[in-house]
């Protein structure tokens, strides 16, 4: 059953994504409107998958690496909604929705669903730390949106081209603010997912570190993020490297998947 509506929601989540694409690039805001909530009917259907997984396991779905990354989906995919229904930042129809298209598209792969020989505790800390730590990650995919289409209107305007795309993109200093302000809801989510997963794995493993991907790889985004913070409040940098070392942050926080998934 799980199944199925997941492959409906995939097929769903394809056809918002080039919807949404295709409305914003040709400027025409039927297909922008019908991507939306194209998106919106692929979102409920990845959300009814997770319900589904959990009533028939009667376990919070997060038990193996493709439901967290079905999950993962679930966040990055409303705060796009968020952003484009409330705040109107049509532009992140350019790089959210596909984001969490390839996060569905690997839990779909990786046979979502199918038990692991040694599926993960779901109980306790367990659940607050898979939770927070994925709408911290989510939080910041948000940043690494709005910092990967700043480089790119940045360079545009620096060549001095006239690319259609501009026209839609916010302001340089909105793609920095809105990038910025995903990154302080974001790391401290981060960091308490981090904390809570020390937590758990002391009491299921009776130590608070395991060297493994999932254990490293947060902790060094989360270094970078820390490291981002720290130079915009203590030396005012913002720009062009803050939005270099946000995406290269979120590059690394999803290596932790390596981890999860294997």
């Amino acid at each position: 059953m799980a199944r199925i509506v997941l492959t409906v929601a995939l097929i769903l989540h394809l056809a918002g994504v080039a919807f949404a694409a295709l409305g914003e690039l040709r400027n025409r805001a039927s297909l922008s409107r019908a991507g939306g909530f194209v998106l919106l009917a692929a979102n409920a259907g990845e959300l009814l998958t997770l319900i589904v997984l959990g009533v028939t396991a009667s376990a919070f779905p997060l038990r193996t690496g493709p439901e967290y990354l079905l999950a993962l989906c679930g966040f990055v995919l409303t705060l796009h909604l968020l952003l484009w229904f409330r705040l109107k930042v049509r532009a992140a129809a350019l790089v959210l929705p596909p984001v969490a298209l390839l996060m569905v598209l690997s839990a779909y792969l990786f046979s979502v669903g199918d038990a692991q020989e040694h599926p993960l505790q779901t109980e306790g800390w367990f659940v607050f730390h898979t939770s927070i730590a994925t709408a911290g990650v989510a939080a910041l995919a948000v940043s690494f949106a709005m910092s990967l289409l700043f480089l790119v209107k940045e360079r545009a305007l620096k060549n001095k081209r006239s690319l259609r795309v501009l026209a839609m993109l916010p302001t340089l200093e909105a793609l920095d603010r809105l990038g910025f302000q995903a990154l302080l809801y974001g790391f401290p989510l981060l960091t308490l997912g981090i904390a809570t997963g020390m937590v758990y794995s002391s009491a299921v493993h009776n130590r608070i570190w395991i060297w493994g991907p999932k254990e490293i790889f947060p902790v060094i985004a989360w270094a970078v993020f820390a490291g981002i913070l720290w130079a915009r409040f203590a030396r005012g940098v913002r720009g062009r490297r803050s939005a270099i070392l946000a995406i290269a942050g979120f590059a690394i926080a999803l290596l932790a998947f390596v981890g999860i998934v294997r």
